[in-house]
This record gives C-alpha cells, sequence and structure tokens, in this order.
C-alpha cells in the first residue's frame, strides 16, 4: 500500500464518524494595525463503539483538513507550494504522546500557517485548538460527521 493510498483509506475509514461537540470556544483578541488574532478550542466526544480504535484516523483527517484550508502569512509567502499534496511524513512528524494523550501539532508546514493543535485522549474525547485561524475548524467537524459544508441560499 503507498502513502496516497493509505491516506485515502484512512479518509474513507473515519469520514462520517458519530461525534457530540462538548464545548466550542472561540475568542478574538485585538492586535497591531487593525489586524485580529484569534483562538478557538473545541472539544468533542466520539460516540462509536472502541472510541480509541479511531484515533490514527481522526488525527490524520483533521490535520489533513487544517493543512489543506492553511494559507501563508507574512514570511511564510516565499515557502508556500500552493499544489503541496499532505502527506505521512507531514502527519506523523507532527505526532506526540504526552500527558497520556495523542497529540497531533503544527506551526507552519510547508509555508501554510496551520497553528493546529489536536488532542486525543483515551475514551475519544478530543481537544482541537487552533490560533489564527478563523472559526475554521467548526468547518472541519462538518467535514469530518460526512456532511456538506454548503447550505442552500433562502
Amino acid at each position: 500500500m503507498n502513502e496516497k493510498t493509505l491516506g485515502y483509506e484512512l479518509l474513507s475509514q473515519t469520514v462520517g464518524i458519530s461525534i457530540e461537540i462538548v464545548s466550542n470556544d472561540y475568542e478574538e483578541i485585538p492586535a497591531v494595525e487593525d489586524t485580529v488574532n484569534t483562538f478557538q478550542e473545541i472539544v468533542f466526544q466520539i460516540n462509536e463503539e472502541e472510541p480509541d480504535d479511531w484515533a490514527i484516523g481522526v488525527l490524520f483527517t483533521l490535520s489533513l483538513m487544517s493543512f489543506t484550508f492553511a494559507v501563508s502569512r507574512g514570511a511564510s509567502e516565499m515557502l508556500f507550494v500552493p499544489d503541496e499534496d499532505w502527506n505521512l511524513e507531514y502527519f506523523v512528524g507532527g505526532l506526540q504522546y504526552r500527558w497520556k494523550k495523542v497529540r497531533f501539532t503544527s506551526d507552519y508546514i510547508s509555508g501554510r500557517l496551520m497553528k493546529t493543535d489536536i488532542d486525543f485522549e483515551s475514551g475519544g474525547k478530543v481537544k482541537i485548538s487552533t490560533r489564527n485561524r478563523g472559526r475554521g475548524a467548526e468547518r472541519w467537524l462538518t467535514h469530518l460527521q460526512g456532511k456538506k459544508h454548503i447550505q442552500a441560499v433562502k
């Protein structure tokens, strides 16, 4: 199985899982020259049998979404590769195990401002923390559940 096939397999096994959002905190902090820094933290619970079995798939899928929707910011524009694909090297490079949690953490990857931490606790509790990504993580959870993001115009 090659890297792309494995990535697609993780996605196909993970998208559509049942989750319940426990909390969704969002903060905007004024910065310099009419800019705003944002911080979002979403906690959700996986409502599937054996939720720990979903750890790698959930971390991979959410990290892929963070990368896909990330853009360059400031000096990172010089390193930005427009057609870059998310890959297992980037994913595995961001994995850590600390405080009895599996964590994916990222700052800038391939010139993209990711600034995303995803903590997976035993029992299926997941926390996503983002910085300067607006409310983007809410869309990732919509996709994770297999729902469409686009809504009909009234």
